[in-house]
């Protein structure tokens, strides 16, 4: 599913567990610092509240947390989390990583 500004979405993490946030920004230009320097990501996804994400939660699966009377988008997946602040999280479009590795998502 495309993401959009003010998304609700949701995620589960090998260390925060369930945490729900929104979608604040998209494609964002993000520099990422490892320990052989900074890389800069292009077209990302940015989630509040900081505390969405923390450390050892990288590769979760974000999905639409749908609300309403109407939850036919929920659970739909929106971006693949890899980085983070105390303030964000990063999470790259689903869309290009189903591309590039030749998934399809069943019901899409």
């Amino acid at each position: 599913m495309e993401p959009s500004i003010n998304m609700r979405v949701k995620k589960y993490g090998r260390t925060t567990g369930l945490t729900k946030g929104r979608i604040s920004a998209i494609n964002a230009t993000v520099n990422v610092g490892y320990s052989t320097g900074v890389a800069r990501f292009v077209g990302q996804i940015i989630i509040e509240p900081g505390d969405f994400s923390a450390g050892g939660d990288s590769g979760s699966l974000i999905v639409v947390d749908g609300k309403g009377p109407s939850k036919a988008d929920d659970r739909k997946p929106v971006g693949l989390l890899f980085a983070g602040s105390a303030f964000i999280t990063v999470a790259n479009p689903i869309g290009p990583v189903l591309s590039r590795f030749g998934v399809t998502i069943d019901g899409d």
